[in-house]
């Protein structure tokens, strides 16, 4: 099948193959490589900020509306003076809390690391005999109260010592037992643009 399908489906043209083929990418490939790194940043970030939220604020809001308010309704203002040393100076208050911000640090450090990570935008170049397998990957069902994962059928291509997760649809471009090459790069992940080879 023609490699205008594929053109069509990874977005590219003759100026970027070319470009590619010499290590390179053009203009417009790094811009959109720049504008996507940025973007998976600021999904990192706003998903760590939303975890320590919610660790911070889940307790406060349960102990406010289950223990606080309650003193606060029938004007126990004294019993809330003696609530708060005993608290602080019990042993497993100090645990649960050394914990807490334990567990809080250690989700901010992951977010962190993986939002302050560089980009690695150089070309890099896959070739060979191509050869479909399929394979499974664990997806998260947030929605689902059964359980937390799910194992999805997923399809591979394999190009020379390379291993490529593919939508369906390229087997009618990119068809098994033909030779190609193919240009990419790893974070942000893109397929920059492919040729077949003979």
């Amino acid at each position: 099948m023609s490699d205008l399908s594929v053109k069509e489906l990874w977005n590219f043209d003759d100026a970027d193959l070319d470009a590619n083929r010499l290590g390179q990418l053009t203009e417009k490939q790094r811009k959109f490589l720049v504008s996507e790194h940025k973007s998976q940043r600021g999904v990192f970030l706003g998903a760590g900020g939303a975890i320590v939220l919610l660790f911070v604020c889940l307790p406060v809001l349960l102990i406010g509306s289950r223990v606080v308010l309650p003193m606060l309704l029938k004007g126990g203002l004294s019993d809330i003076q003696k609530l708060i040393p005993v608290a602080a100076l019990g042993v497993a208050g100090v645990v649960g809390i050394g914990f807490a911000l334990l567990m809080i640090g250690a989700v901010v450090a992951i977010y962190v690391l993986r939002a302050s990570k560089p980009a690695e935008i150089e070309v890099k170049h896959a070739e060979g005999k191509v050869a479909y397998t399929w394979g499974t990957k664990r997806v998260r069902t947030p929605g689902s109260s059964v359980r937390s994962y799910e194992d999805v059928r997923v399809l591979h291509l394999n190009l020379g010592d390379k291993k490529f997760e593919v939508k369906e649809q390229l087997q009618g471009m990119i068809r098994e037992g033909e030779e190609w090459a193919i240009y990419y790069t790893s974070s942000p992940f893109k397929f920059l643009s492919a040729e077949q080879k003979g």
